[in-house]
């Protein structure tokens, strides 16, 4: 781990403190620590691989996901406010509490492909993305973030296929070579797993077993 600021510190024990807490800790069945800290980490990973400022990258990997707790929206900005306020409460200035601010709202997946990503924003991009293309994420997490933010399954898939394909067919999944090089080839399948998903949905026979798995209480 990279030598850091005290205001770092700082932040990160206060954030960690909140996503401790038992109320976070039962609500945030996706997006809650065991998310935070691994994009954190991945984050500082690609910061450094890009040579850019890596306290910065950290600061607002973090942050990046304070919506899920303050409010009931998916995108970032619903908790900009918040994001200040964390930022500023740490001892950084206002402008970079700005800076950190957009810098998260860039990197956020429903936005690529129409904003100009810094450094800072491909590196929190890439570990953000990776989280969702990892092996284990479908298996273990899919029912988690439907069950938080109130998805089916069927919604999902279209938000997983409508976000991502287009950027794997443009060649944007991740900006990083160190990502592309060593999780690539997992974020294609993980596509695939969600686009064979969507298709199975359409089967009768199938559509009628999730039926039964739902009235029985199984999902």
């Amino acid at each position: 781990m990279p030598e850091f600021s005290n205001n770092y510190s700082k932040l990160f024990q206060t954030v960690s403190d909140l996503y401790h807490l038992p109320e976070n800790k039962a609500k945030l069945l996706f997006h809650g620590w065991h998310h935070i800290k691994f994009v954190h980490d991945k984050a500082i990973e690609f910061a450094q691989a890009l040579g850019c400022d890596v306290e910065k990258v950290a600061v607002s990997a973090l942050i990046h996901d304070l919506n899920y707790i303050f409010s009931d929206k998916l995108e970032p900005e619903a908790a900009r406010k918040n994001i200040l306020e964390y930022v500023v409460n740490a001892g950084y200035d206002e402008g970079y509490a700005q800076e950190v601010a957009n810098l998260i709202e860039d990197s956020h997946v429903a936005y690529r492909g129409s904003r100009q990503l810094s450094d800072e924003s491909k590196a929190l991009a890439d570990a953000d993305t990776l989280f969702k293309a990892i092996p284990t994420t479908p298996i273990l997490f899919a029912s988690k973030f439907i069950t938080q933010n109130k998805y089916d399954i069927e919604k999902l898939g279209h938000k997983v296929v409508d976000e991502q394909r287009p950027l794997m067919d443009a060649g944007t999944y991740f900006y990083t070579e160190i990502a592309k090089e060593k999780y690539l080839k997992w974020a294609k399948v993980n596509l695939e797993i969600w686009e064979n998903v969507l298709e199975s949905l359409q089967d009768e026979d199938i559509k009628q077993m999730l039926k039964t798995a739902s009235e029985l209480g199984v999902i």
